[in-house]
C-alpha cells in the first residue's frame, strides 16, 4: 500500500516538474503512472522550457520587453522594434 502511495506521489511530482518547463503535467502523470515514475522523471529531465517560458523569463527579468504591434521580444531601451520598425515613443 505504501509502495502505492510513493508511487503516485512521484508520479504527480513529475506532472509539476513537466508542468514548470512549459509542458502538459497531465501528460507527464500519464506518462508516469502507465510507464514508470522513473521513465517519467528522466524524460523530464531531458525536456527544454517550451519558447513561452523563455519569453516570459526575459520579460519578468526586465532584460526584454514585448512589442506591441508584433510581439516579438526586444531590448528594453530599445526607441524602434528592429523586427516591424514599430517607434515606442
Amino acid at each position: 500500500m505504501e509502495l502505492f502511495f510513493f508511487y503516485v506521489l512521484f508520479s504527480v511530482l513529475i506532472g509539476f516538474h513537466a508542468s514548470s518547463k512549459g509542458h502538459s503535467g497531465i501528460n507527464f502523470f500519464v506518462l508516469a503512472i502507465l510507464a514508470s515514475p522513473i521513465i517519467g522523471f528522466i524524460t523530464t529531465l531531458m525536456l527544454s522550457p517550451t519558447t513561452e517560458e523563455i519569453e516570459d523569463k526575459e520579460i519578468a527579468s526586465g532584460n526584454k520587453k514585448r512589442c506591441p504591434e508584433c510581439m516579438e521580444l526586444v531590448k528594453p531601451d530599445a526607441s524602434i522594434c528592429k523586427h516591424c520598425s514599430h517607434s515606442f515613443t
